[in-house]
């Protein structure tokens, strides 16, 4: 390693934004993106390391020329102060304090680079106080402080959720929480290479704490985004990442179940089909099901994707049609290699669609070739060279879609290789500008970096359905996940867990940190445990009853003894699964919607405690509880022999305990019952919230969806007049038709409570659907709560009351 800081720059004066710096060989560029938002670049001269000229169009701000060695650029919001010479490094402030900087490049060593191997770094200071959140899904706490992190994929299988690094996902983002200020602010690298963060796992003596970001090449490309909420730098970030393109269709919020040993077996698709009648006889609602690799084995006990076992599976056609008469979507796994002995391997590397060694040979890669253990000689397919992206293309709609699969299930996505001079050919781009530019000719894969192949991948499966089932919503779920991979993909999860009692603990803050990288928003765990021993009764219950709240919900497993966690597996907790499962499905019209709203906004589902509370310092380091939007919160039990539940109550607001309806001030711990027999973990409700929830059903469709419950939790008496708004949107749940053709129906209901009332008004905001409900109920949830609930029936409103009781009241929809 050899690291070169530059120095001596001087202003170039023929450019206002971006504000230019040069020294020799090195080009640093200031873009004012927004007043919220500025972007870095760095550039050398290094094979690697790609210029570009990039304007930004953005004017309202200023520059100041302060001398020959410095300037100030100053927003409305932030104003950054650039020293030029001899050192060149960035001071940021906020405008209310323009004394105490919110971030600070590390002078005499901010912006060093190797200029033999491309590799870059970013030094900056780093305050003892600070709190760091996100860098995609990371084991451990949710305050990343005093840690050091890779950001490569590999195949962790069995991780230990709360030591173990890295895992699946690459996201170079990361949230910083003054300490002192309690403010905070963002910073995004983009770059795709390998890269290291470390967030104070070291020191030195003469530069004093600092933290440092590391790419393996550059150029150093960064944004940093002023708060000073952490939800505005969130939605400052998702802005920058975009939104999805289509919604995720509404059967991917029930359950979906998997196994590993269910397609292992020879009669698999007997085992299957009697899988979904277990489901009816249990009583145990199931939307889902993922086809795990074993329909792909051959003769000789090798997966060979895209193939059929017809011993297994006799008629996959027949199959799935049977599934899907019971309600059940099939998603089938598929793997982005080919094994040397696959039918197609020769026809690929004859259309050039292998990644590359540096013979111009298809790269080799040992995969997982059959059982546990095994593995094989292939080579990934290059999804940037035409022919790996169409054969895949084609081959999800030929023995896929063909058959009547639903959804593909990308797994083994992270792309992991031991040789950074495998080329790749770089003639497909995605179908986003990652905001850097990428070569146009075949590269080494250490100078672009394997998540763009994840990105492709999840592109030519969503293509592939979208352009079978133009009217249909794409349904892909992914194991690996990058920046904007979110826009095409609703689904990803926490990986191929550990079964333990610490894996339910650390996998809570996990789903945080995912979701404030901006992830599918559609974002779960392996239910029971994926790797290890079968899980015990009371583990599994606990599993269960957290993981019902999470946008997805799937029981998955391999079991280190072959046997498969099902609903049903303990007989003797079936009772509190199955009710646990049904509960499951009436929230989701709650879930629904927050998947709208981030559709729409960006602003994801799952949140860590602090996303709304920061205010208060003890939810800073909050990591075991989770919001889900903003008036859900949920305290999982994660401890064997457990019936009771500690959970500090953010002072930020006043809470609701979800199961008896009693009232807590915030700024305090509460101790709740939490009994194993309870259908949900002990979860709380903010304060003047409205809950929106269905029916249970056996699966989603399976009857009409003619059940609307409002729960209504107002504010407290002693609380003053309170207002809030919550949006009920309403589609068909599985076509293009809410985003294509605005098919939907959009209710906004305030609610307005005051000492003596609880007031409830509905505009319809949109109406283009039809639901299939004619009532809507509002029910006061609130223990002890004497008010009077009423309607606001203005005159002319097309609602009207159907009936009322005390503490509730239905009304008569306008499409009645």
């Amino acid at each position: 390693m050899k690291q070169k800081n530059p120095t001596n720059f001087s202003l170039d004066k023929s450019s206002s934004n971006p504000v230019k710096f040069d020294s020799g060989d090195n080009t640093i560029q200031v873009h004012v993106v927004s007043d919220c938002v500025i972007r870095v670049q760095h550039h050398f001269s290094h094979e690697g390391c790609l210029k570009e000229a990039v304007t930004s169009s953005f004017k309202d701000f200023e520059v100041a020329d302060d001398n020959q060695s410095s300037l100030t650029i100053k927003t409305s919001k932030i104003t950054v102060k650039v020293n030029y010479s001899p050192d060149f490094y960035l001071t940021w402030y906020y405008n209310d304090d323009l004394e105490t900087p919110f971030a600070e490049d590390l002078a005499c060593r901010a912006y060093p680079y190797d200029p033999k191997t491309g590799a870059i770094w970013h030094y900056t200071r780093r305050n003892v106080k600070d709190h760091y959140y996100g860098l995609g899904e990371r084991s451990g706490d949710l305050d990343l402080h005093g840690r050091r992190f890779r950001l490569e994929r590999l195949d962790c299988m069995g991780y230990d959720a709360e030591n173990m690094d890295p895992l699946y996902k690459f996201c170079p983002f990361y949230i910083t929480l003054s300490g002192t200020s309690k403010k905070a602010h963002g910073i995004y690298y983009n770059n795709f290479t390998r890269s290291s963060f470390d967030l104070g796992d070291e020191n030195d003596a003469m530069w004093g704490p600092y933290k440092y970001y590391n790419a393996d090449c550059g150029p150093l490309d960064y944004y940093v985004f002023w708060g000073p909420e952490i939800k505005d730098v969130v939605q400052e970030f998702s802005d920058l990442m975009g939104r999805p393109k289509e919604l995720p269709p509404r059967y991917s919020l029930g359950y979906l179940a998997s196994s590993m040993a269910y397609a292992e077996v020879d009669n698999a698709q007997e085992a299957l089909e009697e899988f979904a009648q277990n489901c009816h006889k249990h009583d145990i609602p199931c939307d889902g099901m993922h086809l795990s690799s074993g329909y792909t084995v051959n003769e000789e006990g090798e997966r060979c994707v895209f193939t059929w076992n017809l011993n297994r599976f006799p008629d996959p056609k027949a199959f799935s049609d049977n599934l899907r008469k019971a309600g059940i979507h099939l998603f089938a796994n598929i793997k982005p290699w080919l094994l040397e002995s696959h039918p197609d391997y020769d026809l690929m590397k004859e259309q050039g669609g292998y990644v590359l060694d540096d013979e111009g040979k298809p790269g080799r890669v040992m995969q997982w070739k059959g059982g546990r253990g095994t593995m094989g000689a292939s080579a990934y397919i290059d999804f940037t060279t035409p022919a790996g992206f169409d054969y895949w293309k084609n081959k999800v709609k030929e023995q896929l879609l063909e058959y009547g699969i639903e959804g593909c299930w990308n797994d083994n996505n992270e792309f992991t290789m031991t040789d950074d001079d495998f080329s790749i050919a770089c003639e497909k781009h995605p179908w986003v500008d990652v905001l850097h530019k990428l070569p146009t000719e075949r590269t080494a894969i250490g100078y672009v970096g394997t998540p763009l192949l994840t990105m492709l991948m999840a592109q030519s499966s969503y293509e592939a359905i979208r352009e079978f089932w133009p009217e249909k919503r794409p349904f892909v779920i992914t194991r690996s996940a990058t920046p904007f991979i979110h826009q095409l993909v609703p689904q990803t999860w926490s990986g191929d867990n550990y079964t333990a009692w610490k894996t339910i603990k650390y996998n809570v803050p996990m789903g945080s940190s995912a979701a404030l990288s901006i992830f599918p928003a559609g974002y779960g765990h392996d239910v029971g445990g994926f790797a290890g021993p079968k899980p015990d009764p009371d583990l599994f219950v606990r599993w269960v009853q957290q993981a019902i709240y999470m946008p997805r919900f799937s029981i998955h497993s391999w079991n280190i003894d072959d046997s498969v966690t099902e609903p049903w597996t303990y007989p003797e907790v079936l009772p509190v699964i199955r009710s646990s499962i049904h509960y499951r499905y009436r929230l989701i019209p709650f879930l629904y919607n927050l998947l709208v709203n981030f559709h729409r906004t960006g602003q994801p589902v799952l949140r860590p405690i602090v996303y709304h509370c920061q205010d208060d310092p003890e939810t800073h380091q909050q990591s075991f509880e989770f919001m889900v939007g903003e008036s859900l919160m949920v305290a999982p039990v994660y401890e064997p022999n457990v019936t009771q539940r500690t959970v500090y109550l953010p002072k930020t607001y006043n809470w609701y305990h979800l199961q008896t309806g009693k009232y807590y001030t915030g700024g305090q711990k509460v101790d709740v019952n939490a009994p194993l027999d309870a259908e949900a973990a002990p979860a709380f409700i903010r304060e003047s919230s409205l809950i929106p929830l269905g029916k249970t059903m056996q699966h989603v469709g399976f009857s009409a969806d003619d059940e609307r419950v409002i729960e209504v939790w107002p504010s407290h008496s002693s609380s003053g007049e309170v207002e809030h708004k919550q949006l009920l949107v309403e589609d068909d749940g599985i076509s293009t038709k809410h985003t294509d053709a605005k098919e939907y129906t959009e209710l906004e209901i305030t609610m307005r409570s005051t000492a003596k009332t609880i007031t409830l008004d509905i505009n319809v905001v949109h109406q283009n659907f039809k639901p299939a409900y004619n009532t809507l109920s509002f029910v006061l949830k609130s223990a002890d709560d004497d008010r009077e609930i009423v309607f606001a029936q203005k005159e002319g409103s097309p609602f009207k009351i159907h009936q009322k009781s005390k503490g509730a009241f239905t009304i008569d929809m306008p499409w009645r």
